[in-house]
């Protein structure tokens, strides 16, 4: 796949970003389509998750899962996904933590689209398939982001 780079200065700048991965995440059928947020704290990972949040349609207020790790949100009328999972891999110090969260499992469920914050902490179990985003600060008010 080819790399898309976009200008981000606000939280509501990120919907090229989404209507970009959206498309490259709706290809992705035959299990969860798994969307890698890489960046600095403070980079916007749970910002874009937000903004993704309110752009499928999700009713419940997304907060950093940092402490609980995972949360799940459901989606309702979309035509390739029922449920949002955000996972927030910070806190996961050594892969054998991983198995008792099920995330193998979540990757497997079709017509889940999981956002993953910190995804090198759980690279070993990642799928194949996935959509690669990277948030860089450029500045105090700008971002970029290259989309994969």
């Amino acid at each position: 796949m080819k790399e898309e780079q976009f200008t981000v200065a606000t939280p509501q700048g990120f919907t090229s970003v989404i209507n970009a991965i959206i498309s490259k995440a709706e290809l992705i059928t035959d299990q969860a389509a798994v969307v890698t947020l890489t960046g600095d704290l403070g980079a916007g990972k749970t910002t874009f998750t937000q903004q993704l949040a309110k752009s499928l349609q999700v009713t419940e207020q997304v907060v950093s899962p940092t402490f609980g790790i995972m949360k799940s949100y459901e989606i309702n009328g979309h035509s390739h996904f029922d449920t949002l999972v955000h996972i927030d891999a910070y806190r996961i110090e050594d892969m054998s933590e991983v198995g008792p969260l099920r995330f193998k499992e979540i990757f497997q469920v079709p017509r889940t689209l999981v956002c993953i914050e910190w995804p090198g902490q759980i690279a070993d179990i990642l799928p194949v398939k996935k959509v690669e985003v990277t948030i860089e600060i450029q500045d105090q008010d700008n971002r970029l982001v290259k989309v994969l």
